[in-house]
């Protein structure tokens, strides 16, 4: 009786473990990852107790989650950020209606990111003649994160056979992490200084 309660609890309560996410991203001031964030909790916890609804929206916020990080690390100024991120909800929302169980919904806007990302580092590194970002950041930041990304959709594409209650919730938990290592410190393109936005209902919504 135990296990079968665990199984059908199990799932639901490992989408918890992205209010830590949601917390970290709002402290360092990345409210918009943050509403993504949450949304993506929502609709994944929503998706696993309601089985009638549609598992489009729950990959849709999970790949527009994966994007939204992953653009992070760009630091684009205004516009391009709000250009780069509107073209990841385009084609994300494109792909995932024509096929939402393909492994393009994930590697397409991921590839995209990782290509801008590449270009803008090694620009960088000309200007600078040296390594950019520093070596901290791909030590302690990107290869834990992309490790902890690549665990997350190996447990989703090659694993979840398996057992899919224990496997899909370790998918949550791989997820989660990445999502916080690849996030930076701070947000450099928040604006002034000031105390760190707490997560309310007025950060989710951008209000702040």
């Amino acid at each position: 009786m135990g296990s079968l309660v665990a199984k059908l609890l199990l799932p639901t309560l490992s989408t918890l473990v992205f209010l830590p996410t949601i917390s970290i991203a709002a402290k360092r001031r990345f409210h918009m990852e943050a509403m993504v964030y949450f949304f993506t909790m929502f609709f994944v916890a929503v998706r696993v107790r309601v089985c009638f609804l549609p598992p489009k929206y729950s990959i849709f916020f999970t790949s527009l989650s994966l994007c939204a990080v992953l653009s992070t690390l760009a630091e684009f100024d205004e516009p391009k950020r709000s250009t780069f991120i509107m073209f990841g909800v385009l084609t994300i929302a494109v792909r995932t209606y024509h096929d939402r169980w393909g492994y393009g919904i994930y590697s397409g806007p991921i590839g995209t990111a990782v290509l801008v990302i590449t270009v803008k580092w090694l620009q960088k590194m000309k200007e600078k003649k040296g390594l950019y970002p520093d070596k901290s950041v791909y030590t302690q930041q990107i290869g834990p994160g992309f490790c902890f990304g690549a665990l997350a959709l190996m447990l989703r594409f090659f694993f979840e056979e398996w057992d899919y209650t224990y496997v899909h919730s370790f998918y949550h938990c791989a997820l989660a992490m990445a999502f916080v290592l690849l996030l930076p410190k701070e947000n450099k393109k928040a604006g002034g200084a000031g105390s760190p936005a707490r997560l309310d209902c007025s950060t989710l919504c951008c209000c702040v």
